[in-house]
């Protein structure tokens, strides 16, 4: 501390009376004050979290968050090895506005099959021309029958929400919609036997697509098996706050829409019916042209939420835009390119089973839990710009923790996550901005 330079008041001296306001702290104690609680926020802030690992709260879908879009202009043949290394267990084609801008030919059935059968003959999700009717489907379902190919699930065209702006022809409108649906149901049904409909596949989960996919449960709940939407929050000009700030909003539309399929005033026809939902295209940015928020890393980690989301949700279908190269879309692009969003998928293949609850995370961290009896897979997702340490508190006793680790500076070196091994006491470090995946043996 250093000395007053005030001299003391000599005999006889009247000191002036004391100001009654607080004196404002000097420099050098704010300053010390200042590093104190940054200290204190540092310390904090290291402090690891603990992860503990709960009872089962349902079962994950095996069609939840291993499916696709494919197209015949993909060269699947060129990546055997890469699809081979992710779980792909169903297909839908053909893919986004292709399936409406032309019919459907025998010699494009023939190239999809063989795309098909390189993937390992999947589970096929066949969306009809929706412009060319329900004839058209049948012819389509007769040819497909003799390639041996039948699909298990079969839709009506793809966004119907926007054929008003998109075809320049405002008569299609969700009534409509809907009863081109039935014509195709009834159609098929004629002569395949019972089969199972997805619909409608909204554009988007914005305000106007909601109230379009309310309509159509409104108007055909009882045709209906598989209720889908597509989710595309951004068009690839967010910043990448404002991006991943929307990686969370999936739970929330699923809870609304399943409301609606139990409400007998939004769904009359239908409402006691077990009518599954499907996330039939999703990604961060619908704008096919702009690369970018569709093959880096803040993709990569939209898109590992929204995969924990669907698996942890109970989503009944999810098919990712796309397999391979469209435009921006797609996990491996022309040039035999590899990008992080694959490798999300590589690291989640196994991720099923049922999701585990799981308590003593914080906001930064998106955790999701499943476990199929044998393993315990954790994806943790760190959209925030801090690094966190976490350990596990896990209910078996099992071996060594297998830990996968994705951010930019680790793909940049490998092109690849980072495998490391860690004993159940040892902390897990969960970079700034990473996808980790931990995987426990029993």
């Amino acid at each position: 501390m250093s000395r007053s330079t005030e001299r003391m008041p000599g005999p006889g001296h009247r000191a002036r009376p004391r100001a009654t306001t607080a004196r404002r702290p000097s420099l050098r104690s704010r300053l010390l004050a200042l590093l104190a609680l940054t200290l204190a926020l540092g310390l904090a802030s290291a402090q690891p979290l603990t992860l503990r690992v709960g009872e089962s709260t349902g079962p994950i879908s095996p069609f939840g968050i291993t499916g696709f879009n494919v197209g015949i202009a993909m060269a699947v043949v060129l990546n055997l090895e890469e699809f081979d290394a992710i779980d792909v267990l169903s297909l839908r084609y053909p893919p986004g506005n292709d399936a409406d801008n032309w019919p459907l030919t025998t010699d494009m059935m023939d190239a999809i099959r063989i795309n098909w059968q390189l993937l390992g003959e999947p589970d096929l999700h066949l969306v009809t021309n929706f412009f060319e009717g329900p004839e058209h489907a049948v012819g389509v379902a007769r040819y497909l029958g003799e390639l041996d190919m039948l699909p298990r699930w079969w839709a009506v065209g793809n966004e119907p929400d926007l054929y008003p702006q998109n075809r320049m022809d405002p008569s299609w409108t969700a009534e409509v919609y809907c009863e081109r649906f039935r014509a195709t149901r009834a159609a098929l049904e004629a002569e395949l036997g019972e089969v199972t409909m997805t619909g409608p596949a909204v554009s988007n989960v914005h305000p106007a697509a909601l109230d379009y996919l309310r309509e159509v449960i409104t108007r055909c709940g009882d045709v209906i098996d598989v209720l889908t939407l597509h989710v595309y929050p951004t068009d690839g000009t967010a910043s990448d706050e404002a991006a991943l700030a929307t990686s969370r909003d999936l739970g929330d539309v699923i809870a609304r829409v399943r409301g609606w399929l139990a409400d007998p005033v939004v769904n009359p026809l239908g409402y006691g019916r077990d009518i599954r939902l499907g996330v039939t295209e999703f990604g961060l940015s619908w704008r096919s042209t702009n690369f970018r928020h569709l093959e880096d890393m803040v993709a990569a980690l939209w898109l590992a939420e929204t995969l924990g989301q669907l698996a942890t949700c109970g989503v009944h279908l999810g098919q990712y835009f796309a397999l391979q190269y469209m435009g921006g879309h797609g996990l491996i692009d022309r040039s035999g390119w590899v990008r992080h969003t694959y490798h999300v998928f590589a690291m989640l293949r196994g991720f099923g089973g049922e999701t585990r609850r799981v308590e003593g995370g914080d906001e930064r961290l998106g955790v999701y839990a499943a476990d199929d009896g044998d393993t315990l897979r954790l994806l943790l997702v760190n959209r925030s710009l801090d690094a966190i340490e976490l350990r596990l508190e896990l209910d078996h006793a099992g071996g060594d923790l297998d830990v996968l680790t994705l951010d930019d500076l680790i793909f940049d070196e490998l092109l690849a996550p980072r495998a490391s091994r860690k004993s159940p006491a040892e902390a897990v470090a969960v970079p700034a901005r990473s996808v980790v995946v931990i995987t426990s043996a029993r």
